[in-house]
């Protein structure tokens, strides 16, 4: 019998073994059938093979004997011994509650499938652990980001033109060609309905003076 202590912080100890009976006080040896830490370290110990202390479930005599048999396949319903009571019984399905939003028809994807996604590389090292903006690189080879504006500030500049005078330097709404009501330039097709409120106006100025 070997005894494996381990102190922990609030000074409690684990870890009461017995390699004989193949039992530990964690409990994990004797419910996987596996050695356990403690009893690894115990087996390290006695320099005796891992092997000899699994459970003879693991084995490859336990799976060949298991198979070794005659394996006799599941007949027809039609030639089932069901029990009456258990005929009687009526299984219903659970209760379904429908969840809110639409239903999901993709799969969950398990812990070792990956995204379909494009990994997406740094432009200074090619690695795809992080961007250029984090790059510990950045500074022994730096690259010159090309501006925005760079292409459109060689071009010439085009004045403006105005579509009724045909003259630079204004736009169809500036235009001294605009009728000017009160200060304000007036749109094409406004005009007519600024005439309207004004002789609205007047009208009604007109009644209320009668009365």
């Amino acid at each position: 019998m070997l005894e494996i202590m381990k102190v922990n912080k609030d000074g409690n100890r684990d870890g009461l073994m017995n390699l004989s009976e193949k039992t530990c006080s964690c409990m994990k040896f004797q419910v996987d059938k596996l050695p356990c830490r403690h009893a690894l370290a115990a087996i390290r110990f006695t320099k005796k093979p891992f092997v000899d202390f699994c459970g003879d479930c693991y084995k490859t005599t336990s799976w060949v004997e298991a198979y070794s048999r005659n394996i006799f396949p599941v007949g027809h319903p039609s030639e089932w011994n069901i029990p009456e009571d258990v005929r009687s019984r009526v299984v219903y399905p659970p209760p379904f509650r429908a969840q809110a939003g639409r239903p999901k028809k993709k799969r969950y994807k398990s812990a070792g499938e990956y995204r379909n996604g494009k990994t997406r590389n740094c432009t200074i090292c090619g690695k795809s652990c992080h961007n250029r903006q984090n790059c510990r690189n950045a500074q022994l080879c730096q690259i010159p980001v090309p501006s925005v504006t760079s292409a459109t500030s060689n071009r010439p500049h085009r004045p403006y033109r105005c579509r009724k005078c045909g003259e630079e330097g204004h736009n169809s709404q500036k235009c001294p060609l605009t009728p000017e009501v009160s200060g304000h330039y007036l749109k094409k097709g406004s005009l007519k309905s600024e005439e309207q409120r004004l002789v609205q106006k007047s009208s009604s100025r007109g009644e209320k003076r009668q009365r």
